[in-house]
């Protein structure tokens, strides 16, 4: 298994040039074919508002908006063609005012999504959450990277949480390709106060022997009756552990569960300073 067609999500010029140096590396690392795609803004009244829109607002926004795919297109080209990598570039209009829905179209062909970390200063309002909708809605593996990660490796030591539900099952499974090359792998299983069970203590062993039938050699950590919510307790044990990725299932419990307890996959994006791969 290996990852040959990625998608990188290049929704404006900040991101186009903090996500490139990793988006090419990894290109390069697993022979796969790139495809940069930006979705450009929409210009979408709002129901219900009457806009006079005459030719010179039209004339300067569509001029704006060229402009931008312009810069992030020419940043692209450069990128692929100094790192030597197969490289495709796709520019698309935002059909609605949800930009996750045309980023969604692409994904769902692809291996990997890469994506800058969620910030909403640096995202226009029309993408404002759409990693969430990558994750959720993909069915594809999300590599989201923080903006200074730059071209440092990723998945050289690896921490990958673990508690058994399906989120946490595929997101394993769609994490081998850097499971199998990495130098250090910890599955890492946090019990929930409220969720005790007598099979807890061989979650994360079970699993291990899985890998093992991959090629994976992976340390267990159990991390038990804890006042620290997952998410915490799974940044800190990367931290600890000087871990360059994260593994993990996101938003698997249901909304009431989050509202009252809190949620491992909101904390882990919002605090998290090093890579994360996530499945829905």
């Amino acid at each position: 298994m290996s990852y040959k067609t990625i998608l990188a999500c290049l929704t404006s010029e900040f991101s186009a040039s903090r996500l490139l140096p990793a988006a090419c590396g990894l290109a390069q690392q697993f022979d796969a074919h790139l495809t940069g795609l930006h979705t450009r803004e929409a210009l979408v009244p709002y129901s219900g508002i009457a806009i006079a829109a005459d030719e010179i607002v039209l004339g300067d926004f569509n001029r704006r908006v060229a402009e931008e795919d312009q810069k992030i297109e020419k940043l692209f080209q450069a990128a692929a063609d100094t790192a030597g990598c197969k490289a495709e570039w796709r520019s698309r209009a935002a059909r609605s005012p949800d930009a996750a829905d045309e980023l969604l179209e692409s994904a769902t062909r692809s291996d990997l999504i890469l994506a800058l970390l969620p910030d909403r200063q640096q995202e226009r309002f029309d993408q404002a959450g759409f990693q969430k909708e990558l994750v959720v809605n993909s069915g594809r593996p999300v590599l989201l990277l923080p903006d200074d990660w730059g071209g440092k490796p990723v998945g050289t030591r690896i921490l990958t949480a673990w508690n058994g539900s399906r989120e946490s099952a595929r997101a394993l499974h769609d994490g081998l390709p850097f499971l199998q090359r990495a130098g250090f792998a910890e599955i890492v299983t946090v019990q929930e106060p409220h969720h005790r069970s007598a099979e807890f203590d061989t979650e994360g062993h079970e699993i291990a022997r899985v890998l093992s039938r991959h090629g994976v050699t992976a340390e267990v950590r159990q991390i038990q009756d804890t006042e620290q919510p997952p998410g915490i307790r799974i940044l800190m044990e990367a931290a600890s552990q000087q871990c360059d990725l994260v593994i993990m299932g996101g938003y698997g419990h249901s909304r009431l569960h989050r509202l009252i307890f809190g949620d491992a996959s909101e904390h882990v994006l919002r605090e998290a300073r090093i890579p994360v791969l996530m499945s829905g």
